[in-house]
């Protein structure tokens, strides 16, 4: 909270949130938060819980440093989560308040039996209309302002210690159990401090917050890089090809971080428009993690705007980044076995690998386990680092390459496979746009990889298809390693963030064509 103190200080007149034609400066969001943190503190006290359901509006922000000034824990809940999924977060965790985005009440209003604290609603239009093609697309019912959003220009602030708590997020963790990890001050700090550095961001910048802000991304480069470099933040409430042009062209955008699949839904939107390398030209930092990145997807993306995307790698455990790449970066594209590098380890860390591959990591953005599970807490913290529950590669300069989740190695006859390795082989057919291979029971080699493909847009499912398919697996793979099957389906599974999630594959089988 001393950072906030500071740059108020100093920028309280420069523009400090950008949503849609509305702008909110570093002095008013002080004040709007004072006002929340006074109307939180008849709620609670320091330590008690604060969760927060809602897209990417400024609200959001508001109440997590709200929460933060009363030396409350902030914990944000995903909106796409189902209605099962969040009450037995929401009973987990035994919030003093839930703020919940108003479009979502008809969702989640009947958390409202289960919470023994206060419920407020808040309205994604309070300080913004939005764009009606969004609106229609996202929003169905009548916003409801309850937060008390009066300017307050002063509020007694609570200075939190750098061990105390000041996030919990919800994670799978590194042995697929939910988790929420439990995350410090010290480790927001750190972490935000690494990006600042590495990417050289400062007050000129405008941050694309297209990140979710329930996820780790979003709350670390999106958020808290923008507070600790004073720079400004751009929201667009929740994530489409359309409205990200239009934000980027309009506010001259300079960073962002996302996922790969953002990443192929922007090429697949935008790769036809006119002077499209121009129009993109304000952007120095295009960034991903959280999943593998294709290789023709950084091909396809460094010829249409000019740039690579930035690898990165990190986890909600570490507070986002452990590895980056170099910036600025104008080598070859490092690439070992079809995976793009995620970087080398980030200032302050420490990264190696263990006998089996798995990758271990130390650092001071690194968080110290999990809360209330002492359990996971053990098997996957120690003195020696954190273990990632990924496996590894290290190449001789130190670039560190994600082969894949530890957890999802195929048996096949005892051999072991990576799906990794037969996705990267599937996606190099010129008609698939993603690919996702999981195991299958098989009676007499124990499990067989079966691939699952989304086709590009406009391509029908076929057979000539899928023999080229087989044909590429025959080319690049050992003979055990070819799919099974390959199912056509029209969508990927994917979660929350918009990470591909393999063990979702069986939630969208009703989707095969």
């Amino acid at each position: 909270m001393k950072t906030m103190l500071d740059f108020i200080k100093y920028y309280d007149n420069d523009i400090f949130i950008k949503y849609f034609d509305s702008s909110i400066t570093y002095g008013d969001f002080y004040k709007y938060v004072n006002g929340i943190a006074a109307q939180l503190a008849s709620y609670g006290d320091d330590g008690s819980i604060i969760a927060m359901i809602s897209e990417n509006i400024p609200q959001f922000i508001m109440v997590q440093h709200a929460c933060w000034k009363n030396g409350m824990i902030f914990t944000p809940l995903s909106p796409l989560d189902s209605y099962e999924e969040l009450s037995r977060k929401v009973k987990f965790l035994n919030p003093a308040v839930v703020i919940i985005s108003s479009e979502f009440r008809d969702s989640f209003g009947a958390l409202n039996g289960i919470v023994d604290g206060k419920i407020i609603y808040t309205d994604p239009e309070t300080f913004g209309k939005i764009p009606e093609g969004l609106k229609n697309k996202f929003i169905k019912s009548q916003g409801i302002e309850e937060l008390n959003l009066r300017k307050k220009p002063y509020f007694d602030i609570y200075r939190p210690d750098p061990e105390d708590t000041a996030m919990l997020v919800f994670t799978s963790g590194t042995s697929g159990k939910q988790k929420a990890a439990e995350i410090r001050h010290k480790n927001i700090y750190s972490a935000s401090f690494i990006y600042k550095n590495w990417f050289d961001v400062g007050k000129k910048d405008v941050n694309l917050g297209i990140a979710p802000f329930f996820h780790i991304t979003g709350l670390i480069f999106g958020i808290s890089l923008s507070v600790i470099s004073h720079s400004k933040i751009v929201l667009n409430y929740r994530f489409t090809p359309e409205q990200t042009l239009n934000d980027i062209i309009k506010n001259k955008t300079t960073i962002t971080m996302f996922v790969a699949t953002a990443y192929r839904s922007m090429l697949n939107s935008w790769s036809g428009i006119d002077d499209i390398k121009n129009k993109l030209s304000s952007m120095r930092v295009w960034s991903a993690g959280g999943m593998p990145m294709p290789v023709k997807t950084e091909i396809e993306w460094k010829k249409m705007t000019g740039k690579y995307i930035y690898m990165a790698y990190g986890l909600t455990e570490s507070t986002s980044p452990l590895t980056l790449w170099d910036y600025p970066y104008n080598g070859e594209l490092k690439i070992y076995k079809d995976i793009v590098s995620s970087g080398r380890p980030v200032y302050y860390t420490t990264i190696k690998r263990s006998r089996g591959g798995e990758l271990i990591a130390r650092g001071p953005q690194v968080v110290s386990g999990y809360y209330h599970n002492a359990e996971d807490t053990k098997l996957t913290f120690s003195r020696n680092g954190m273990k990632t529950g990924d496996i590894c590669h290290i190449d001789s300069n130190n670039w560190v390459y994600i082969i894949d989740r530890k957890k999802d190695l195929i048996d096949i006859s005892g051999y072991k496979v990576w799906p990794v390795e037969i996705e990267n082989a599937i996606r190099s057919s010129q008609f698939v746009e993603d690919v996702v291979v999981v195991p299958e029971k098989d009676e007499y080699k124990g499990e067989v990889p079966v691939a699952y493909v989304k086709l590009k847009d406009n391509i029908n499912p076929s057979d000539e298809i899928k023999n080229e398919i087989n044909n590429i697996c025959r080319e690049k793979l050992a003979k055990f390693k070819i799919p099974k099957n390959i199912v056509f389906i029209n969508r990927m599974p994917v979660n929350a963030s918009g990470k591909i999630k393999r063990s979702d594959i069986h939630k969208i089988l009703g989707d095969a064509q």
